[in-house]
């Protein structure tokens, strides 16, 4: 499939996402997906709130959206700039990095037992 194609078929599908994002709210539509781990457990995983977050920051509330998962904004920044940065250039190196990598990683894991801890 060519390049173009590609690019058409991922902005039509983001649209798509951002609309139904910004015109139901998860937390009131049945049809959208709840968290496996806190249906199982009760407790919150390292993305939960994303979903209502994406949802007030479509509708202009954005401390209601920080509130529903602090670490949405970092990641979004994070995937971002993966995104946009020269696959060879040197920012692509450190992003991906095993050291990055580890950092992330004690990120998330941090935040999973914080926001459980205290209750966010």
């Amino acid at each position: 499939m060519k390049t173009s194609y590609k690019l058409i078929l991922w902005i039509v599908g983001l649209a798509c996402l951002v609309l139904i994002y910004f015109l139901f709210d998860p937390t009131h539509s049945h049809l959208a997906p709840k968290c496996p781990f806190w249906l199982m457990t009760g407790y919150s995983c390292p993305g939960c709130g994303s979903q209502r977050a994406i949802h007030a920051f479509l509708n202009g509330h954005f401390w209601e959206g920080i509130q529903y998962n602090y670490l949405l904004l970092p990641s979004l920044a994070y995937i971002i700039l993966l995104t946009v940065a020269p696959k060879d250039g040197k920012l692509i190196q450190k992003l991906t990095s095993s050291t990055a990598c580890w950092i992330l990683f004690s990120v998330f894991m941090a935040w999973w037992v914080v926001r459980n801890l205290i209750g966010i």
